[in-house]
């Protein structure tokens, strides 16, 4: 049995990603592949049990008949860190249950593929980090880090530094979201110095923009709006955002397609232009993702009614505009079970861009 950590040089830069894409590739090549999340940060409830989101996400994905008990062992939420400092005795037992969660989800595995938490060094504070926790289950590393020349080097150098201290093997590094106007040159550039470094270039994944597309339900999460109709349509994706605050003759240059419409809930000028938009989606080739009016107010009867004889899905929030904004641009696109396309499309981009060859070579595996 072989371990893989898939361990990230920052945030965003694409574990989850990496790991649905691996055990797919594992999958497809006939290995019996299994999966963990030894420290995890964000969190749901599932049956009285809390648990990962991307553990509960990749069994989900792939069927998996392990518990989510292995495959989630230790969750950190806030606060946690406080009383560990003040009671660490209390909390000898957290090596354990990792090291008891991987050996439970690897006893009939040909690889398991385990997925860090955040850059080399997240977890030191309570003696987790994720260089500690592939050394503690004996697993080599891949690094992946975000697509550039300068900093994806730095980056990979310093978060290596890490789990060379703790005797781990790095067997490779992966390079995600790359340009692809800039595709050619930072393979070229990036796959040179990494060897000139010791580091294997496993693979560079082309950055797709539906990758980091919301739905309408995670906008409407994300801001904690109220939903006023168009239910069937909060699975859309968002394209593009318009923050409508202005006339509307200004406000019509920024609709484009699958846009979400941000403005004052009183603005009824600019409601209903983004209603007219959607309904000449013949002529104007603009559908409307959703609509999210701010500062509180609700449109009257008549214009409500026009809202629902559309699919747009409309929301409210009690904020004001510029607050919501600021909300949306700073989400952060988390890849849902249900996102059919986005699954079809990680599985994709990593069966043609990763060196498969290189990859079972480096682990030691028979293909």
């Amino acid at each position: 049995m072989k371990a893989l950590f898939v361990a990230a040089s920052g945030q965003d830069a694409g574990k989850t990603t990496t790991c649905i894409g691996l055990f797919n590739l594992f999958h497809s090549m006939g290995f019996k592949t299994g999966f963990i999340k030894p420290v995890g940060q964000s969190y749901v409830e599932v049956d009285d049990l809390i648990v990962d989101k991307d553990s509960l996400l990749m069994k989900v994905v792939y069927d998996l008949e392990d518990d989510l008990q292995w495959m989630s062992p230790v969750i950190i939420p806030s606060g946690f860190t406080t009383d560990y400092i003040k009671n660490r005795q209390k909390y000898g037992h957290l090596q354990d249950k990792i090291v008891e969660g991987f050996e439970m989800v690897a006893r009939d595995k040909d690889v398991v593929i385990v997925e860090g938490t955040g850059h080399a060094g997240v977890g030191s504070i309570i003696n987790l980090s994720n260089a500690t926790v592939a050394k503690l289950i004996g697993a080599s590393a891949i690094l992946v880090a975000h697509g550039g020349i300068g900093s994806s080097i730095d980056e990979v150098t310093l978060n290596a530094a890490l789990f060379q201290q703790q005797g781990v093997e790095i067997i490779g590094v992966v390079i995600n979201k790359v340009l692809e106007s800039k595709y050619d040159k930072i393979k070229e550039i990036v796959a040179d110095d990494l060897q000139y470094k010791k580091f294997s270039p496993l693979g560079f994944l082309p950055y797709k923009p539906l990758l980091s597309m919301p739905h309408m339900y995670q906008i409407k999460k994300r801001v904690n709006a109220e939903l006023l109709s168009g239910e069937k349509g909060l699975n859309e994706f968002v394209e593009h955002v318009a923050i409508a605050a202005m006339a509307p003759q200004n406000m019509l240059p920024h609709l484009k397609n699958h846009s979400l419409v941000i403005t004052p809930g009183d603005r009824v000028d600019n409601i209903l232009v983004t209603i007219s938009s959607h309904l000449m989606q013949q002529e104007t080739h603009l559908k409307i993702s959703g609509l999210l009016l701010t500062g509180g107010f609700v449109p009257d009867d008549n214009i409500m009614n026009l809202l629902k004889k559309t699919d747009i899905p409309v929301l409210r929030c009690e904020e004001d505009t510029y607050t919501v904004a600021s909300k949306v641009f700073s989400l952060t696109v988390k890849t849902q079970a249900s996102d059919l396309s986005k699954l079809e499309m990680i599985k994709s981009l990593y069966l043609d861009h990763i060196d498969q060859e290189a990859l079972i070579g480096k682990m030691g595996l028979k293909g």
